[in-house]
């Protein structure tokens, strides 16, 4: 299935939203070397998934998208941080991201390490100025802190660096969760804590956010396979012969884009079962398996 008119203004207007925000911040208002590294790399542009899965949940919710904002912009600075560490020379070593040379191309490694710190901190103070309850600033802060940190996003891209020889599938399951998943999961917890939702009963979403984290690397390991460095914005085929497991080399190409369209189907199911209306972000879940880039 292509993607619909409706989802695509839908993600249209969730990239415009957050990026008026983001060029408010700040950091993006200084004049500075350091301000225009930083600013190099979120305006690159990108899906923007995380902030439109912010934005998305707290509507779900029936929230208000601006109270969602902050957080929207939080978790985009995180990722955007973790691609231009993931990008350096003692990483993954890319030279391309989002389709532009990588900032540490631009403007040298150490000025790329001192950017992506800077945006992960500045994305804590944005949170911290985001106009809600403080007890639910306090939670939404911890959540994010967690997922960013070394049990997960920080911990999955430690292991993804130092890698067994052969990595089996329970280890690089478990790298996935860190790297990719949780940041997805704290998009959706975020936005539902935005909308007011309590945190007590956020289980439900926060697993379904682990399900769409699975999902969506999932189509990032097929389109490694059968992708083009155009499509993707960055180098494809890195993945194979490094001794990690992966669904792909497991199932052939057709037999993980099977299974990628059936944890479409499941998730989907699942997101009917939860309170509101999640029907934007369902749509978005089944068109994952089909996606280009």
């Amino acid at each position: 299935m292509s993607m619909s008119i409706g989802l695509k203004n839908s993600l249209r207007e969730s990239v415009l939203k957050v990026e008026e925000s983001l060029n408010r911040l700040p950091l993006f208002c200084e004049e500075s070397l350091q301000a225009e590294s930083c600013s190099y790399s979120i305006s690159a542009g990108g899906k923007r998934l995380r902030p439109f899965l912010v934005l998305r949940s707290c509507e779900a919710l029936g929230g208000r998208v601006e109270d969602a904002l902050p957080a929207a912009c939080s978790v985009e600075m995180i990722h955007t941080y973790s691609l231009i560490h993931d990008d350096l020379p003692g990483m993954d070593d890319d030279d391309t991201r989002r389709g532009r040379p990588a900032l540490h191309k631009v403007c040298g490694k150490e000025k790329a390490v001192f950017a992506g710190d800077r945006l992960l901190l500045e994305s804590f103070r944005t949170l911290l100025g985001a106009d809600l309850p403080e007890s639910t600033v306090t939670a939404m802060l911890y959540r994010l802190t967690r997922a960013a940190g070394a049990s997960f996003l920080v911990g999955g891209q430690f292991m993804d660096m130092y890698h067994p020889v052969v990595a089996d599938r329970i280890w690089t399951e478990r790298m996935i969760t860190g790297k990719t998943s949780a940041m997805i999961r704290v998009s959706m917890e975020l936005g539902s804590l935005s909308a007011g939702f309590p945190k007590k009963e956020l289980e439900a979403i926060s697993s379904i956010g682990d399900q769409v984290g699975w999902l969506f690397q999932l189509t990032d390991d097929i389109l490694d396979v059968t992708g083009t460095s155009e499509e993707m914005g960055k180098a494809v085929s890195k993945d194979a012969g490094m001794g990690k497991w992966n669904p792909v080399n497991e199932l052939g190409v057709q037999g993980a884009k099977e299974l990628a369209f059936r944890n479409a189907v499941s998730i989907s199911r699942h997101l009917d079962t939860l309170d509101g209306d999640w029907s934007v972000i369902k749509e978005l879940v089944e068109y994952l398996p089909e996606r280009r880039k």
